[in-house]
């Protein structure tokens, strides 16, 4: 089976695979078109995350994501890891607060994150809160998150958001995210912190 999920806005292209998957046999062949590198990532991410074989051929302007349903990877998410707890921390706003105080609330959780004996599983920035993942890379938010993807939490800056505020291009740390598993993370965690 093959479709055509080019020129669709996230979360529709990850939508449109997990249907055709869920129509499919065991050791069937799905190929997923898409043209834009957020729609890529987040296809093969969703793929390989479900445990399922994908590959992915560039030509042009647009991929072709091929995967194989029945395919089993066995990937260890890290679950049974007692550094992270199953929660994720949701950042809606590149503040804790208003103005500059605000500013520095974040930056100020961000590194004290850092110095807990468990960690949260994911940091999700969506709204304005991808105006940190963007930020200047000498600047102490991007070090402070670099430092948390290090260890091992799973940094994501919302795809709608960062082409909203023009900064997709300037992304420093972090994968770009859809709605689908900013959605299935919510849902599908002990708990969520948000700031």
């Amino acid at each position: 089976m093959k479709i055509d999920c080019r020129n669709l806005a996230c979360p529709e292209p990850v939508l449109q695979t997990k249907k055709a998957l869920d129509s499919l046999s065991e050791d069937s062949v799905l190929e997923v078109v898409v043209n834009s590198e957020a729609s890529k990532e987040n296809v093969m991410r969703f793929a390989t995350k479900g445990g399922f074989s994908a590959t992915c051929e560039d030509k042009e302007s647009e991929s072709v994501i091929t995967i194989i349903k029945g395919f089993n990877c066995t990937l260890d998410l890290e679950k049974s890891n007692s550094k992270f707890l199953d929660k994720v921390l949701f950042l809606k706003s590149d503040k804790v607060g208003e103005g500059e105080l605000g500013g520095m609330l974040v930056v100020g959780f961000m590194r004290s994150i850092l110095e807990l004996p468990t960690l949260p599983k994911a940091v999700i920035c969506v709204n304005s809160a991808v105006k940190l993942t963007t930020a200047p890379s000498d600047s102490d938010i991007i070090k402070a998150f670099k430092a948390l993807e290090e260890k091992g939490v799973a940094i994501y800056s919302c795809g709608v958001c960062l082409d909203f505020y023009k900064v997709a291009d300037a992304l420093k740390v972090g994968m770009v995210g859809n709605a689908y598993d900013t959605v299935d993370m919510l849902l599908n965690s002990e708990g969520t912190i948000t700031l």
